[in-house]
């Protein structure tokens, strides 16, 4: 079965519902209405991103997950996109469900919402453009080493952290140097960071903390979540006994439980 490119999309291979959609795809290079992308800007005009996509024939979600990717790569010529039929072909990468998603070999995702599908694919994006940018590595080792002379520690927070390295990765696309964060005009790390540490115990934009302030924030958020983390602790153990009553009959019950008790704990959360 030999694979077909329309435009930046190729699929692999042109049968069942890739054949099928073909048209839709051809559609939107063709000028067609935008219907999920309008007034959308990439986390970066100068970044390659590559997205791959898992369907099958019997999945209900795969037409939508086609027509979307289709559209956003015909939008923007740095976007390039693959699709693999499951049930033709043996994908590139692992996958529990269909569609399943990977952009530039380093961010893989699940499942595509009706609603909010923008800002959804938006995060995925911008993640993808911070781990696979060929300075990440640099600026990593640059901030660490700046942290170690000094004493201090990088921000705990995962997202604020992840968009501080996306802020200076696209400074040095536009400028060639990492600039600040919160300061436009100066490089990170910045010359105010010592009198920002002895006034808010962090620098202004939150990139290095002083020891004391992040033993802090841990120990705030454990304590705000210690409840969710114990009932995490909980499921874990019950997994176990959940597979023997796979084997043996009756997980249906047990299983319902868990997905209503994780439904719980993720309505807990903060996004």
């Amino acid at each position: 079965m030999k694979n077909e490119l329309i435009e930046r999309v190729e699929l692999i291979p042109p049968e069942g519902i890739l054949n099928k959609l073909k048209p839709v795809i051809i559609q939107k290079f063709n000028g067609g209405p935008r219907k999920f992308f309008k007034d959308f800007e990439l986390p970066s005009n100068k970044a390659k991103f590559l997205i791959e996509v898992i369907v099958d024939d019997e999945c209900e979600i795969c037409p939508y997950a086609i027509e979307v990717v289709s559209e956003l790569s015909s939008i923007y010529e740095n976007i390039n996109a693959k699709f693999y039929n499951a049930s033709y072909v043996s994908p590139p990468f692992e996958f529990n469900a269909t569609p399943s998603f990977r952009i530039n070999k380093v961010v893989r995702f699940t499942g595509l919402p009706f609603n909010n599908t923008k800002k959804y694919f938006y995060d995925f994006l911008k993640e993808a453009y911070v781990k696979s940018h060929e300075k990440l590595n640099w600026l990593i080792l640059r901030a660490e080493s700046f942290a170690k002379e000094h004493g201090y520690m990088r921000n705990p927070n995962e997202k604020e952290y992840l968009n501080l390295m996306y802020n200076m990765l696209k400074s040095i696309d536009e400028y060639g140097e990492p600039r600040c964060p919160c300061r436009k005009n100066t490089v990170c790390p910045c010359p105010f960071v010592e009198i920002d540490m002895s006034k808010l115990g962090h620098c202004l934009c939150g990139l290095f903390w002083k020891k004391e302030k992040f033993d802090e924030y841990i120990k705030e958020r454990y304590s705000k979540f210690q409840n969710v983390i114990e009932e995490i602790s909980l499921i874990q153990n019950s997994l176990e006994e959940l597979k023997k009553k796979v084997i043996s009959g009756r997980a249906k019950p047990m299983l319902e439980s868990i997905i209503n008790k994780l439904s719980e704990l993720y309505s807990k959360l903060e996004t």
